[in-house]
């Protein structure tokens, strides 16, 4: 007599043109996971996982069974990596069922968080509006969605989405933490006139804002969408610029500053110039530009409020730009508790030069990484070995100074 298979059966995804793990799909019947059309993804949003079928006794021979515990931390490791990511060519849903093709028990633990973000991309508007219906359809859907990330590739046509979902999705999605932008050209043209209204509505309980590569129209109306989202504690702006720039500071900020948990900048000046006008205040802060003096605005105004700084600077290898260039006194943030760097081989003299003009009696833990940016393992030993010598014993003079005796 022959054994039950190990694994269940596979369905072609039909967007990736990928095996997938699931029940197999027969004429007139409604899938219940669909990574590819949105008419299939929506129909996805119908039934919640078949647990019954997942947990069916599956005799596995010869099988190595591990822990619960470490395979479902291997998936999450994983699922949280991948969950503030834009992929250009797969969603994070999809991803996530590729992991599942692992095995029956991997499968239900992706499928569960695959459920936690919602790509809404690479749709067009009749796409998006059966998508809106397939969740207000399924309430229990809308309630696990942690994450809504829209990429729109630079594409005019496809700007309104945003508004359009943000009208139809209002006070239907209380459990989202994060919002991610990506390749946006903010029109005001093509947005509802009470759009940050909306996006209140929508997003009012979103704590994490993600803009990566998003062009606003005036530093005004960057400062309206942040104000729009009221539970806002962690703010990444990557290559995020205005059009228009010009003084933010009013009334309304006077009264209400803007105080942030966390803040993650890279090549966005603009957005420097903002929080400086404002009078930010920021807990921690990660800070990927190559520009010293505008971190050093920043720290101008933020010192008081910081509690952690990281530096991470490993592209300025490829740009030909020196770190021992970036130069920046830490000394005024005297609340400072945790000092990091992310520097490549070169760059350790860099961070040693910082080390030596901080004088921050409050810091308990300097962190210095090394790192290559796409490089093999020979090529990251190769400028490990060929790094100045000297640079080690910069980075242990600096760490055994008074300035920093007592941290770890």
């Amino acid at each position: 007599m022959s054994s039950s298979p190990a694994t269940l059966p596979l369905r072609l995804d039909t967007q990736y043109d990928e095996p997938v793990l699931g029940p197999e799909v027969k004429g007139g019947e409604m899938c219940g996971e669909d990574g590819g059309r949105v008419d299939g993804r929506a129909k996805s949003l119908g039934s919640r996982p078949n647990t019954a079928l997942l947990g069916a006794d599956m005799p596995l021979e010869h099988s190595i069974q591990l822990p619960i515990e470490l395979w479902e931390k291997v998936i999450d490791v994983l699922a949280n990596e991948w969950v503030d990511v834009l992929w250009r060519d797969v969603t994070y849903e999809a991803r996530l069922h590729v992991l599942g093709r692992v095995c029956r028990e991997w499968y239900a633990r992706c499928r569960f968080r695959a459920w936690e973000k919602l790509d809404v991309d690479r749709m067009d508007k009749t796409e998006v509006y059966r998508l809106i219906n397939a969740l207000k359809q399924n309430p229990e859907r809308c309630h696990a969605i942690k994450t809504v990330s829209f990429h729109f590739q630079w594409d005019s046509a496809l700007m309104s989405i945003f508004g359009t979902f943000a009208v139809c999705m209002a006070q239907r999605l209380p459990p989202v933490k994060r919002l991610i932008l990506g390749r946006y050209n903010w029109e005001l043209g093509q947005l509802h006139a009470q759009v940050f209204v909306h996006i209140t509505l929508a997003f009012e309980s979103v704590a994490v804002l993600k803009l990566m590569e998003v062009r606003f129209p005036s530093a005004a109306v960057f400062g309206r969408l942040l104000r729009a989202l009221p539970r806002l504690s962690s703010l990444t702006c990557w290559s995020v610029s205005f059009r228009k720039r010009g003084d933010v500071a009013g009334r309304i900020w006077e009264l209400h500053p803007l105080r942030l948990e966390g803040a993650d900048v890279r090549d966005s000046d603009d957005v420097v110039n903002f929080l400086v006008l404002v009078g930010a205040q920021l807990r921690h802060l990660v800070w990927r530009t190559r520009s010293s003096d505008k971190c050093s605005e920043l720290l101008a105004v933020t010192a008081e409020s910081l509690s952690s700084i990281c530096l991470e600077l490993p592209r300025f290898i490829s740009r030909k730009i020196r770190f021992p260039d970036f130069t920046i006194d830490l000394t005024p943030a005297i609340h400072l508790r945790v000092l990091s760097f992310t520097v490549p081989p070169a760059g350790l003299p860099g961070a040693a030069n910082v080390l030596s003009r901080t004088s921050l009696p409050k810091l308990t833990v300097i962190e210095v990484r090394i790192t290559s940016v796409l490089l093999g393992p020979k090529s990251y030993s190769s400028r490990l070995e060929n790094a100045d010598k000297d640079s080690y014993g910069l980075i242990d003079q600096a760490l055994s100074s008074r300035h920093t005796k007592g941290c770890f």
